[in-house]
């Protein structure tokens, strides 16, 4: 398959599976902001930022933020917003 394919493939995968605040924050953990940066920007709660991570992890099958992170700098989650 043609490299250019996959991204809006996987982008779509994203898409489907995350919901718009999980969208949210992976894009703001793809900047590499931390959950306490991510919990003031958004008005949430740390607990709250640290169980959408942790979703986010589970849903991409990302083992962790640094992970989620580099498939993110690919994906541009961004894009999902």
């Amino acid at each position: 398959m043609d490299q250019s394919a996959i991204a809006p493939m996987a982008r779509d995968r994203w898409a489907k599976m995350l919901t718009q605040r999980e969208r949210e924050v992976a894009a703001l953990v793809s900047r590499g902001l931390s959950n306490k940066e991510i919990a003031r920007q958004l008005g949430l709660s740390c607990g709250t930022i640290k169980l959408h991570v942790h979703s986010i992890l589970q849903k991409t099958g990302a083992n962790s933020r640094y992970s989620l992170i580099a498939e993110a700098k690919i994906l541009n989650p961004l894009e999902f917003i």
